[in-house]
């Protein structure tokens, strides 16, 4: 007889990966789907993305720490430590993680970052929340958590992606200015702020 998925094999595969849905759908393009008859199995729930070897998840989760390199020379934050605490990743509708960063120059505090890392509607739908209202949207791209924004006239552009055991970041600012159709606006780059970060507690 023939069921949903077509035979009894195939309905242990869908279940199992159902069951194993969080892990083999946690980090691919929008979505990974089996079609088995009529029968479509979509992965939409995700996670911390693979590693460049796509077999094995990284696991973004804990306390990092790095020293943050700033060009060109005299940039603020140059020399800063960084260290970064990152929860578990929001893994339903309306939920949000924990994104700490403290930042010491000499062991004196410069700056403290207490954002959250959250989903809205959908896997897709991820922002950071910034505090006094500011809502970032990020979004990955190739295993790459971007964001950009606007702020205090300047543009920037923040990358985090996970290298073997190192968590690297990189923030990019630049000029803002308005654009025009089928005109091109230069925008003068002001800084390249970059950072490699080590697993210090899980």
């Amino acid at each position: 007889m023939e069921t949903l998925c077509g035979r009894r094999r195939i309905i242990s595969t869908c279940l199992f990966l159902m069951s194993c849905s969080g892990f083999i759908c946690a980090f691919w393009p929008s979505y990974l789907g089996y079609t088995l008859g009529h029968f479509i199995l979509a992965c939409t729930i995700r996670g911390w993305p693979f590693s460049a070897s796509g077999l094995v998840q990284t696991n973004w989760t804990g306390t990092w720490h790095g020293v943050i390199e700033a060009y060109p020379e005299g940039q603020l934050g140059d020399g800063w430590h960084k260290t970064l605490v990152i929860g578990p990743y929001p893994m339903t509708d309306e939920t949000c993680t924990i994104l700490n960063g403290t930042f010491t120059e000499h062991g004196v505090l410069q700056l403290t970052k207490d954002y959250r890392f959250c989903r809205g509607h959908g896997a897709t739908d991820l922002y950071i929340d910034a505090g006094n209202g500011a809502i970032l949207a990020v979004q990955w791209i190739n295993a790459v958590l971007i964001t950009a924004f606007k702020h205090n006239g300047v543009f920037t552009v923040s990358s985090i992606r996970m290298r073997g055991d190192t968590l690297e970041e990189e923030i990019i600012i630049a000029d803002d200015k308005p654009g025009a159709e089928n005109n091109v606006v230069s925008m003068r780059t002001h800084s390249i702020h970059f950072i490699k970060m080590k697993r210090i507690t899980n």
